[in-house]
């Protein structure tokens, strides 16, 4: 079963919104741009984490004056300003909105498991060659939740309670 957007809203699975009529839909939530970053190292993905290490990133700044960023062909990590608290009853997925693949942009995101508490991050590829110009805090993709059968023991990884999506380890201001 998919939770409404209202309920969402209502039940607070989805924090730090910017306006939530704005962002509230009918079957889900809209996420919004917090930062952009681009990966200066390569990572490490191993089976039990023995070897993990995340890449490094570096913070790309916004226009000081009109708060857009130009990006180029490319693919780039998305931070957005909202957190989630994934009930442990229920699990999250997230879409582009078709604003985004209308204009050559993509979002792709992994399953948010149930029980996960934390910031919100996705993979931003630009696929338009003329680039893409964002505008600080736009609305760039959708959360939507579907309730499980039962609760189950939940997320208890190395991005629970995370401030950021690149976690512990490849964060980098510009």
């Amino acid at each position: 079963m998919i939770i409404s957007g209202l309920d969402i809203v209502s039940r607070q699975l989805v924090r730090n919104l910017r306006n939530a009529t704005h962002q509230q839909q009918p079957c889900g939530v809209d996420l919004t741009l917090r930062q952009i970053s681009q990966w200066t190292s390569p990572a490490i993905i191993d089976f039990d984490n023995t070897f993990r290490r995340s890449a490094k990133t570096s913070i790309l700044t916004f226009h000081p004056t009109n708060n857009t960023i130009t990006l180029q062909p490319g693919a780039y990590l998305v931070d957005f300003n909202e957190t989630v608290k994934i009930p442990r009853n229920c699990m999250g997925s997230v879409f582009p909105r078709s604003s985004l693949w209308r204009s050559g942009v993509s979002v792709q995101a992994g399953v948010v498991d149930a029980g996960y508490e934390g910031a919100m991050g996705a993979l931003l590829e630009v696929k338009n060659p003329f680039g893409v110009v964002l505008h600080k805090d736009a609305k760039l993709a959708q959360i939507i939740f579907e309730q499980m059968e039962k609760e189950v023991e939940g997320y208890s990884g190395v991005y629970q309670a995370s401030t950021s999506s690149v976690g512990v380890d490849g964060a980098k201001k510009a």
